[in-house]
């Protein structure tokens, strides 16, 4: 059975990494470290004798669509960040051109193959006010635009509060202080949204974030799905088998590449579990 790769969850490689994907492609292989234990590599084969799909991960995908032809002999799915910048990314691309970029994905792939991150909404306290990357306005307006394009899924979830991403802001942000909803503050927000979605016919999917799925108009997210994926080919069906990354995970098996700390994401968020260098 051909694998999946993940391109990626540990950095963005479309964004700042794709000529070294391509290289390696063309290699036919790639030493694949273990970020937890550095110590431990394999050797993971790239060439489509071995790869069915390559699950793409990116706020960026301008490099990717100049270059898209490389990747002619593999079957492509998109996971598209677009939410509103905040001072907690060092830095971003303008709402626009995200959006352009992901109306050509569209064109060339279809919007069944690509979906829209809302993801992470994240709360702060900022000179005693509550700030966040949620906005009700802003969200409608992007629901608005992105179904345009034939998308109806959206993947979101709340920050988790882990301790480094505590620590980290902490460090950058010392008069400001990291605000963690309650789950009813949560319901109060997930309850809009849904509202809003609903409007241009787009469905909500919980990533990592199961208490969501009290809201029965809420779908658990599988951001690598096999069944899905299988859905889209006759023949070379890929592993449907359960291969959670963290907590309420619900995706399947497949290759994460590139690494944490020798391809740092160059975007800097401070709340991103893969940014281990901080902001």
């Amino acid at each position: 059975m051909k694998s999946v790769i993940s391109a990626s969850r540990r950095t963005d490689i479309p964004a700042f990494y794709l000529n070294w994907f391509i290289d390696a492609i063309e290699a036919g292989k790639i030493e694949v470290t273990n970020p937890q234990y550095r110590k431990n590599s394999r050797i993971v084969k790239l060439d489509p004798d071995h790869v069915n799909w390559i699950v793409f991960w990116s706020r960026n995908y301008s490099s990717f669509l100049k270059k898209k032809d490389f990747f002619k002999d593999y079957n492509l799915f998109f996971h598209f960040t677009i939410l509103p910048k905040t001072k907690l990314e060092k830095s971003g691309i303008a709402l626009e051109k995200a959006l352009n970029q992901i109306k050509q994905l569209t064109e060339t792939y279809g919007p069944d193959r690509i979906i829209w991150r809302y993801d992470p909404i994240v709360h702060w306290i900022e000179n005693r006010n509550i700030r966040s990357n949620h906005d009700p306005e802003k969200f409608k307006a992007l629901c608005r635009q992105i179904s345009s394009f034939g998308i109806q899924c959206c993947y979101f979830s709340f920050v988790h509060p882990y301790h480094k991403y505590e620590r980290r802001f902490s460090r950058v942000f010392p008069n400001w202080q990291v605000y963690n909803l309650t789950q009813k503050q949560q319901g109060a927000i997930l309850d809009r949204m849904v509202e809003i979605s609903a409007k241009f016919n787009i469905l909500l999917y919980a990533c990592c974030n199961d208490t969501a799925l009290e809201n029965k108009k809420i779908k658990k997210g599988h951001c690598i799905d096999g069944s899905l994926l299988n859905s889209f080919v006759a023949t070379e069906k890929v592993s449907v088998a359960k291969a959670p990354s963290r907590k309420d995970c619900g995706c399947t098996r497949s290759i994460d590449i590139g690494d944490y700390l020798t391809q740092p994401c160059h975007f800097g968020c401070i709340y991103c579990y893969a940014n281990p260098a901080g902001y």
